[in-house]
């Protein structure tokens, strides 16, 4: 790596940035990611999660990117009819069009990503191919992590090793209208730029993170603006130089700039937004201020208007805004709380987007929803009326509805895209009306997702009665089943407490009893992963119970005698040997331990003798002979209900009494986040489990609690999934330890083969009983959870995802 001092004096103020460069030509990945071919198709009702970044080609208001918190990145040519899911580890964190040509895009995860036809294939072009020395998966999410060798600029951190807990991000990708070999990205506080498109690579640091790059034709045509949340950097294309001025004191530290250029030719328009960084980072209400720039950021104004100010109540808190970039007197800006005074002296929260057509000098409301409380689960509100909905409405159209972002057409202010915590909408006439571009409404009622999917799932459940009639456990939206295999869905929760609504974590079918299902829930979604359970308090705002359906899931009612309200989980089992009129069943509860039932799930009792240590009861499994198995899962131990670093690790247990009593197992001193465990049919003795690999211990308690309690530290555990031949006395490993395997799945109907599904972007095949194993084709979602052998066609499998919905196909291997 070259590196040169560079100083720029100039008459605001005297910098000096440091500038690396790449001298050499460097190797791009060579072999191409097509995302196209591919066997796999995705079912749900679409949406159902948050969507960022929505991003629009400069050729066609119809060509648009967005992303998942969940990982996933969409595309589609047709307005959001239809999607193509592209997927990075870690997932995408920006998008960008080559200004002239619409087949060339780019997507920034932790590499750069390029496509010359129109999104069929993708090639790496960052960081270079011989620069990568290792790349890997750690953490409790299985983070993607690539190491580098010490001389690649794409060390963003002041590290000998080059080697990070997580990887750098690429955002704010911008192509040059001037010149297309010309490519601006920023990692961290560090601005990237090639002028030979992506061969070679130099960089600038900037004294904090980058907010927003831009250039255009006119009046920035020969230099880069580098927006961070102190200061506006001015980059000359000359001499890669810099010269810097500061915000205002009061708009420190700024965020979600935006802008671009006033489509009269008159110049440039930029915007930001400034409030308490950590109450806005912790989602507290942060009240916002929106600042505006007409010279290129050398000096701002405050907007003191009253709509946006709110000027006669609380000042509302913005979370985001976005300019059309060619028609920059059109910008909106979305909200989750507006508070104003009702009649009675109570409080209206109202949550939506605003949008100016003026440069910023008056707002209206666009989308204007709430109205209530501003609780989440209290449904005192009601949804904007101006919003052609799909299912969401009908669900949640009384809740309050965080916004999350919104992205405007580069030359029309008057199309652009908002999202929610469930939904993206489109408006093309500047706001008046909102169109669903996540799912579409059939004739029957039901609704198909239009590719959009963008939520976890946890397990597909098949009714014994009736091959048409199946259904998906969800994060978020709860149960959705369909009554024709799966081509269009309804969501069903009546009569299941709002307070339990947000996850139904899986369903037992009676195989005996036509149309009597039972189904657990949780107000708490995403265990077992440690985030859920670091708050010492976590149990005391926990709901959740059993649910029992005699209508084949129209409706449900709560079944909690002896269990109570206060119990969310995530497992149900059934025992099939039980008699009809007065079933077993088997309830895992988080933080609780097991519960059993003899009478059809009508009271429960709590069956914990023998457990030790973690009570977060995750997975069940009963054998034919009536031999259980118990996953737990890791939490801290929150002594005297306190923040600390101890942590009860996770652990397997077997009963050979109903549940009477538990012993645990031994699997390894390093198997200690076990997730998922199956048997063999034809060899109920032959048992499978499916573990996590390493973790940190932030992963369970925080990271600041780790590094006030003596720092933070690995936690080397074995993944993979380990063979018991015996009943699960002795074990030895079938696949790679250093996986993150949700579960194991054995195929009844194929003596020999074996399915697990990983955190590692794989899903994977064994005909052999775990001997050898074939990745499973063109399956790419970083975050897989289980395998189901389809019931209608055991040719087929379906695959439960970490925020991609369900896959359905025939597996191909790679």
């Amino acid at each position: 790596m070259n590196t040169k001092i560079k100083m720029s004096i100039v008459n605001l103020i005297i910098l000096i940035f440091f500038s690396c460069k790449d001298s050499s030509t460097k190797r791009i990945k060579e072999d191409l990611i097509d995302h196209k071919s591919t066997n796999w198709t995705l079912l749900g009702p679409g949406g159902g999660g948050s969507t960022f970044i929505p991003t629009f080609s400069y050729k066609s208001e119809k060509d648009f990117f967005i992303r998942c918190d969940m990982t996933g990145a969409y595309h589609t040519k047709d307005g959001g009819n239809s999607y193509e899911e592209i997927n990075y580890p870690n997932g995408s964190q920006s998008f960008a069009y080559d200004p002239e040509n619409p087949s060339v895009m780019y997507i920034g995860a932790n590499t750069l990503n390029k496509s010359i036809d129109g999104g069929k294939t993708w090639v790496r072009i960052y960081p270079f191919e011989e620069d990568i020395v290792k790349e890997s998966y750690s953490g409790d999410h299985a983070d993607y992590v690539i190491e580098v060798r010490k001389s690649s600029l794409y060390n963003t951190a002041d590290t000998e090793t080059g080697t990070f807990g997580n990887s750098p991000k690429v955002k704010n990708i911008k192509v040059d209208p001037n010149d297309s070999k010309y490519i601006y990205f920023s990692m961290n506080n560090f601005f990237f730029h090639t002028q030979n498109g992506g061969e070679s690579w130099s960089r600038l640091k900037m004294d904090s993170e980058v907010e927003f790059i831009y250039t255009n034709s006119g009046d920035a045509k020969d230099h880069v603006l580098v927006f961070t949340s102190a200061n506006v950097n001015t980059v000359s294309k000359k001499n890669w130089q810099a010269k810097t001025k500061d915000y205002p004191s009061m708009m420190q530290p700024a965020f979600s700039v935006t802008g671009g250029t006033i489509s009269n030719g008159t110049g440039s328009l930029f915007y930001a937004l400034h409030n308490n960084e950590v109450d806005r980072d912790s989602g507290k209400l942060a009240p916002t201020e929106l600042w505006i720039s007409k010279d290129q950021g050398k000096t701002w104004q405050r907007h003191t208007g009253d709509v946006l100010t709110n000027s006669t109540n609380t000042l509302p808190t913005y979370s985001t805004l976005a300019a059309s970039e060619n028609n920059a007197q059109n910008v909106y800006v979305v909200t989750s709380s507006y508070e104003e005074k009702k009649d009675d002296g109570t409080k209206a929260v109202w949550f939506g987007a605003l949008k100016s057509g003026d440069s910023g000098e008056t707002w209206e409301w666009v989308w204007k929803g709430g109205g209530g409380s501003g609780q989440y689960g209290v449904r005192d509100g009601n949804d904007a009326s101006n919003l052609k909905d799909a299912w969401v409405n009908e669900a949640f159209g009384k809740d309050f509805i965080r916004l999350i972002d919104v992205g405007v057409a580069p030359n029309n202010g008057d199309v652009a895209i908002v999202t929610d915590w469930y939904r993206s909408m489109k408006t093309v006439d500047g706001g008046k009306t909102w169109k669903t571009i996540y799912s579409t409404r059939q004739e029957d009622g039901s609704y198909i997702s239009n590719g959009l999917n963008v939520t976890t799932t946890y397990g597909v459940h098949f009714d014994p009665f009736d091959s048409t009639h199946m259904a998906i456990s969800y994060t978020d939206i709860g149960y959705h089943h369909s009554f024709n295999q799966g081509k269009s869905w309804y969501r069903s929760t009546k009569g299941i407490p709002v307070e339990w609504q947000n996850t139904c974590y899986w369903v037992e079918f009676d195989p005996g009893i036509k149309n009597r299902i039972w189904s657990v829930w949780s107000s708490l979604h995403d265990f077992p992963r440690g985030k859920m359970t670091r708050n010492p308090k976590w149990k005391q705002y926990a709901k959740g119970g059993v649910a029992v359906s005699t209508d084949g899931g129209l409706s449900w009612m709560p079944s909690v005698e002896g269990m109570g309200f206060d119990t969310p989980a995530t497992c149900i089992v059934l025992d099939k040997n039980s008699p009809l009129e007065n079933r077993t069943l088997y309830v895992a509860a988080y933080g609780k331990g097991v519960f059993k039932s003899t009478d059809n799930g009508k009271t429960w009792k709590l069956r914990n003798n023998g457990i030790k240590g973690s009570m977060a009861a995750f997975e069940i499994t009963v054998v034919p002979d009536g031999t259980l198995y118990l996953i737990t899962s890791p939490t801290p131990q929150h002594r005297n209900r306190e923040l600390g670093r101890e942590v009860f690790m996770g652990a397997v247990y077997k009963s050979t009494d109903g549940a009477l009593t538990w012993k645990q197992l031994d699997v390894g001193e390093k198997t200690q986040f076990p997730n998922g465990l199956a048997y063999d049919p034809g060899n109920p003795n032959r048992l499978y489990l499916g573990s996590w690999s390493d973790i940190q211990l932030s992963d369970l308690i925080g990271r600041s609690v780790a590094i006030a309690t003596g720092g933070n530290k690995l936690l080397d555990l074995d993944g993979g999934i380990l063979m018991s031949e015996d009943g699960g006395t002795t074990w030895s490993r079938v696949f790679d330890e250093n996986q993150f395997v949700y579960d194991v799945t054995v195929d009844s109907s194929r003596p020999g083969r074996i399915y697990c599904n990983t955190f590692n972007q794989g899903a994977y095949l064994s005909d052999d009983y775990g001997k050898s194993w074939k990745k499973m084709k063109d399956y790419d979602f970083h975050w897989g959870h289980r395998v189901i052998v389809d019931e209608n066609n055991s040719e087929n499998v379906y695959l439960t995802t970490f925020g991609s919905s369900v896959w359905h196909g025939k597996p191909e291997m790679e």
